[in-house]
């Protein structure tokens, strides 16, 4: 079978709204990724992600950011701050580790380090799935033992008991011995009250579970080192806009946005044509045959980001309508549910700062500069050679409260 690339801007928009092209990218990763939201299709598709809608509200977002954000924040951030020295990556992790779980409903009893460890250690198991495609065929069978070998022990620690109290938290409300508002407010338990719509198989709760874990820290870590170094750079290079970081509320925001475009979590999206169709600039698509949709190239396009879209400019005027980030989030069906949650929403001429909604990224990136974050000089951050994109493998960073930006 034939593999199409499409990377313009319109011609990616109108190949991700195509019903007759389904989610391909994680194909190799099926053990683990058949049955999750990013990877359904069709009416299975738009009954988990209605299911799953409830949570993914503002004032639930919002709840994140003002209550659980800062707690996590802190009991992350702490011994970090003691030392006076980390690694960006390392805290990154952490940080998104502990809230990801918090907003997908896994429980964590002893909100200790060592606990975050144990989450941090399954979830490297788990990123080996999605990259089983490009794996070594020797590799392939070792890890995907790995691989369920961590999925039965996080269903064991983790995800099991966590969804065992939502079911039986359910029980008190449904023998009215509960109010149903003090349900708590996360994905496991948006899909424990939509058993009866989706009657999800034990497997199916798992590979759910596994996804958000996967998804809310693995690729989030990826945003939030880039727009670190990305705002480093500019800061270095335009020191007048440092004023910024105190006296323009969404300044952090829009230079996460520009930091997006540039490093998209995934640079292209996969899709496979469940029957023949017709692509925007033409091209006929058999049934069966993969079309890439190259998200990167798309966010470089000169139509709306101008003659110099390759250079990081958080003052960059999008034309188009288009969003500032680009295609970063994904488009139609597939568009990423946790968006808003992630970076927040784009800025209006009437936005009021008390109540806008800054997503997470920014809100950290926010936090480090507060800590007083900086580069280590002494020790320069590694990109990862092992793989063809720019992510960061090592970032160190120290800590310097006295000299904080904001």
């Amino acid at each position: 079978m034939g593999e199409h690339s499409v990377q313009t801007y319109e011609g990616c928009v109108h190949a991700l709204k195509q019903p007759d092209l389904r989610q391909s990218l994680y194909d190799a990763a099926a053990m683990m990724m058949s049955d999750v939201l990013v990877n359904l299709h069709g009416a299975e598709h738009r009954a988990r992600r209605l299911v799953e809608g409830t949570i993914f509200r503002k004032d639930v977002f919002l709840h994140y950011e003002k209550n659980f954000l800062p707690r996590t924040l802190d009991e992350t951030i702490r011994p970090f701050l003691k030392a006076g020295h980390g690694d960006l990556v390392d805290i990154g992790y952490r940080v998104m580790m502990n809230l990801t779980v918090d907003f997908a409903g896994i429980d964590r009893p002893q909100r200790s380090p060592e606990e975050t460890g144990e989450l941090l250690r399954l979830l490297k198991e788990f990123s080996l799935a999605p990259a089983l495609g490009q794996s070594l065929e020797d590799d392939v069978e070792p890890k995907k033992a790995r691989i369920r070998e961590a999925m039965a022990q996080f269903d064991a620690q983790f995800l099991g008991p966590s969804r065992r109290r939502r079911e039986g938290l359910l029980a008190e409300v449904e023998a009215g011995r509960m109010d149903k508002r003090d349900l708590p407010d996360d994905v496991l338990m948006a899909l424990v009250l939509g058993q009866d719509k989706l009657r999800l198989t034990d497997a199916q709760f798992l590979q759910e579970g596994i996804f958000y874990m996967l998804a809310g820290a693995h690729t989030t870590i990826h945003s939030l080192s880039h727009a670190v170094h990305e705002l480093f750079e500019w800061l270095d290079a335009h020191p007048e806009d440092i004023a910024l970081l105190k006296d323009d509320p969404f300044f952090i925001q829009r230079c996460v946005f520009e930091s997006l475009r540039l490093h998209p979590s995934s640079p292209v999206a996969k899709r496979r044509a469940i029957c023949p169709l017709t692509l925007a600039e033409g091209t006929e698509v058999a049934a069966g045959e993969e079309v890439a949709v190259d998200l990167r190239q798309a966010n470089r396009d000169r139509a709306y980001f101008g003659e110099d879209p390759d250079r990081y400019n958080p003052h960059r005027s999008v034309g188009g309508g288009k969003t500032p980030y680009g295609l970063s989030m994904g488009y139609g069906m597939h568009a990423c549910i946790g968006r808003n949650l992630a970076i927040g929403v784009e800025p209006r001429p009437n936005s009021k700062a008390a109540d806008h909604q800054y997503g997470t990224v920014p809100l950290i990136v926010e936090a480090l500069l507060k800590f007083g974050v900086q580069r280590d000089p002494d020790k320069p951050p590694r990109k990862d050679e092992t793989i063809t994109r720019i992510t960061w493998s090592e970032y160190p960073v120290i800590f310097r409260p006295e000299e904080a930006l904001i």
